[in-house]
């Protein structure tokens, strides 16, 4: 028998790259950072789409692209500091106004500023992808987005980007799993069907509003395994609509997985994503 060879892995794809550093100990600390940082902001009702960092003559540069949760702008509305949400920000800290948590991480570097570049993905959100979405789901907001309204808002939002190829697949596969997460066992047919659905709107009528920066879908596969609908075993079920060419190395195929925990058990879930 022949070795099955990933081919996700191995298509040649222009592909960012966020640390380039030949010492292993500075990249391992570096990574961390990232990732601490994501996890921080994410706690704080953030999710980072994109993020990049690099050290050059002691000064370190983060770049980050930020997408703000509902509740988050809601919260800056109370406080009367929406406007300062500008689409990109700058911020330059010195070393002395970092708080301790900072000197933790990047205490190694060695370095005397650390510069800021922030990108607000909430004002690339296209107002007529906004309208399109909630007029197609809106009838699954009291089975799938029950007392999860902000939730709601945020799926039309992300949907939106995803389709402007604003944000990847990852993020995309993370917002689904957000909504699985909290369903009961009865809802689980439910939640297939509306992946089905919105697949289907995504690949066939979005390209109809013909705006201008559409990332065309041609076709899009979720799979998800784990124990649906409280069997005692665990399962897989599978959606697919259009084309997705996963055995060929020149097709544009975004792939993500991931896993989300339930109190049914851990449920893990993939996506193919072919774009033109």
């Amino acid at each position: 028998m022949g070795q099955k060879a990933n081919l996700l892995t191995i298509r040649n794809f222009k592909q960012d790259i966020n640390l380039t550093v030949h010492n292993s100990k500075i990249f391992a600390n570096l990574l961390e950072f990232l990732n601490f940082w994501d996890s921080l902001l994410q706690i704080k009702g953030i999710w980072v789409s994109k993020k990049t960092m690099n050290v050059l003559s002691n000064i370190c540069y983060i770049n980050l692209e930020l997408f703000y949760r509902s509740s988050k702008t809601n919260f800056y509305k109370k406080k009367g500091i929406q406007n300062s949400l500008t689409k990109n920000n700058l911020l330059t800290l010195n070393n002395r106004s970092l708080d301790t948590i900072f000197f933790n991480h990047l205490n190694f570097l060695n370095v005397n500023l650390i510069n800021f570049s922030v990108k607000n993905l909430n004002c690339e959100i296209n107002s007529k992808a906004i309208a399109f979405f909630y007029n197609k789901t809106k009838r699954f907001v009291n089975t799938l987005f029950s007392r999860r309204f902000n939730l709601f808002i945020d799926f039309l939002k992300i949907s939106s980007l995803f389709c402007q190829n604003k944000i990847d697949a990852k993020q995309y596969l993370f917002l689904l799993s957000t909504v699985f997460r909290a369903l009961a066992k009865r809802s689980h047919s439910r939640f297939l069907f509306f992946i089905k659905y919105l697949f289907k709107i995504m690949i066939y009528e979005y390209p109809l509003l013909n705006l201008q920066d559409t990332n065309l879908i041609h076709g899009i596969k979720f799979v998800i395994n784990g124990k649906l609908q409280g069997k005692t075993r665990a399962t897989f079920s599978l959606v697919q609509e259009g084309s997705v060419p996963i055995q060929s190395f020149n097709k544009n195929v975004d792939f993500a997985k991931g896993h989300t925990y339930t109190s049914l058990g851990a449920f893990g879930l993939r996506i193919w994503v072919f774009k033109k």
